[in-house]
């Protein structure tokens, strides 16, 4: 029998103590932003807060970083009063089955075999979570939210290296670079 390191956390069980909605920062894409859109009718500027370095940690991740004219960001789901704006006064999520793809795969943070099996499973240390391990989760459902996660993001960087170059041709011709509005119109949201 083979040990998978991180195996224990598919007993992982949220108790809905919130936490992951109160701390860190979910960056976004467009395909996240359309589903809410869709469900909300909100525009993108109200779900969307943009971060600079100092307020993110993504160093590992400087694709997601878009050229704006106040400088480098990254789109993150919006918080107000201490939490996720789609957060309710009862710790549950207000658009849970229109929520972002980083949301639905949270706090797993699994890698696969060539061959499809699970490596590794952590848990992402991003805030103080409150889980028990009895519960139930499905390997497959793991991979495929993994899956979708991996392409969505891959999808949404490639838009923002074409934005990206846009911005440094405008930087070249002595214009400067354009604004989030324009960044949710490039990208159709």
């Amino acid at each position: 029998m083979v040990v998978v390191p991180g195996e224990k956390y598919l007993k992982f069980r949220c108790t809905g103590c919130g936490n992951c909605c109160k701390d860190p920062l979910l960056p976004l894409t467009d395909s996240d932003i359309r589903r809410i859109k869709r469900h909300t009718g909100e525009p993108s500027s109200a779900m969307v807060r943009w971060v600079d370095r100092n307020g993110i940690d993504m160093d590992d991740e400087p694709e997601a970083f878009v050229v704006l004219s106040q400088g480098k960001r990254v789109m993150v789901l919006r918080h107000e009063a201490g939490g996720c704006r789609y957060l309710g006064a009862d710790n549950r999520c207000t658009i849970y089955n229109h929520r972002p793809v980083g949301c639905r795969i949270f706090p797993f943070d699994p890698s696969f075999t060539d061959d499809g099996k699970l490596r590794r499973l952590k848990l992402i240390d991003a805030t103080d979570c409150k889980y028990e391990l009895n519960g139930e989760n499905d390997i497959a459902a793991i991979k495929e939210l993994h899956a979708k996660h991996a392409s969505t993001t891959l999808s949404y960087q490639a838009k923002v290296a074409k934005w990206n170059e846009r911005q440094a041709e405008r930087k070249k011709s002595g214009r400067k670079a354009q604004s989030a509005a324009d960044f949710f119109e490039f990208l159709g949201v």
